[in-house]
């Protein structure tokens, strides 16, 4: 069903008299629905927030609920945070993404002028209630989008982390080879979230506000922000789009002398593994596109970049990242961005134009 529908499911009680209140008066339920995916993630939906709050009589008692994907957990947080100078804040993710990956960090934000993620705070939420089974709720796209983020923590953290990925994903736990057959039982499912979610709070615990050793989990979003952007909101799924950034990544720390062909073929071995099921669509956008969206990330400054430089985390192996004192960023020429795209199959604007 539709997240209104699993919202009515889930709350109802809380706004009816026949409710299990203990005798009490039930909570006074309001409920403001915005947009999926990165739509919802504007000024527009923040400043509406803020006035429906004050139309319906919120106080410094009110508990913000945060329902939904992992969008709508970044408003949220983002909305909480600026009521009364900080409300208290639940989240209740409905995706798998959300789960493990977005509801593990401060962050919260909403996208400004074409960019992703450049307005937000650090904002921490009371609870987080996480009930598996609305992954079965799920589209594919969705699922793909959680495992891909899962694929970035076996890169990243190997060990008992890319052991499980490649399991899950090479094990009957996950069935069909391409997205239309995909699907995951919920033994697996329920092991990939909670690898997930400890390889997260392992590093966070010490980096809350991910400047220093939790910046690794920004691994691949450059190039993947970019992608995301260049497509269109919606089109390619996040998850999936950060692994396509780990590839570009890990042809940059070979070309730079970091990572070793074996181990790049490690590396890509383990991203395919989940790639081969979601090709990226065609047609294509522009490659001089994604390569701009790229210069433009919110992470841009903190390597100290040249104009024609980018940046991102990279490894020299899986769970060995190249650790600089810039953020754990490295700045790396844009050109090898480019080779990347190339060897993708991004045309460029000429061609593009010319058909």
């Amino acid at each position: 069903g539709t997240v209104a529908g699993l919202y009515d499911d889930y709350f109802a009680r809380l706004s009816s008299r026949d409710g299990e209140t203990g005798g009490a008066e039930p909570p006074i339920v309001n409920k403001f629905i915005a947009p999926s995916g990165d739509a919802c993630k504007s000024w527009k939906i923040l400043s509406s927030l803020v006035e429906w709050a004050f139309k319906v009589g919120a106080t410094k008692r009110t508990v913000i609920v945060g329902f939904g994907g992992g969008a709508v957990m970044n408003v949220a947080g983002l909305f909480a945070s600026m009521l009364f100078r900080g409300s208290k804040l639940v989240y209740v993710p409905t995706t798998l993404l959300a789960m493990h990956d977005v509801t593990t960090s401060l962050k919260t934000s909403i996208c400004f002028d074409g960019r992703k993620n450049n307005v937000g705070t650090f904002y921490a939420p009371q609870k987080i209630l996480i009930d598996v089974a609305f992954c079965r709720t799920l589209p594919r796209s969705e699922l793909f989008s959680g495992i891909g983020e899962l694929a970035k923590n076996a890169t990243l953290l190997g060990g008992k982390h890319a052991e499980g990925f490649r399991k899950a994903l090479s094990s009957g736990g996950v069935d069909g080879g391409s997205a239309k057959e995909f699907a995951i039982d919920d033994d697996t499912l329920a092991e990939l979230l909670a690898l997930g979610i400890e390889a997260k709070m392992s590093v966070l615990r010490q980096d809350a506000y991910e400047r220093a050793s939790g910046m690794i989990f920004e691994y691949g979003h450059t190039v993947s922000h970019a992608i995301e952007k260049a497509y269109g909101d919606g089109v390619v799924p996040h998850g999936l789009g950060v692994v396509y950034g780990m590839l570009s990544s890990s042809l940059v720390a070979e070309r730079l002398g970091y990572m070793s062909a074996a181990d790049r073929e490690d590396h890509d071995d383990l991203c395919h593994l989940l790639l081969r099921r979601w090709p990226l669509p065609s047609p294509m956008p522009p490659l001089e596109l994604v390569y701009r969206l790229a210069m433009r990330d919110s992470k841009r400054g903190l390597a100290g970049e040249g104009d024609d430089e980018v940046a991102d985390v990279l490894l020299r192996r899986m769970g060995d990242v190249v650790a600089t004192p810039t953020n754990n960023l490295s700045k790396f020429p844009g050109a090898l961005l480019e080779e990347w795209l190339e060897t993708m199959g991004f045309p460029r604007e000429a061609a593009v134009g010319s058909k």
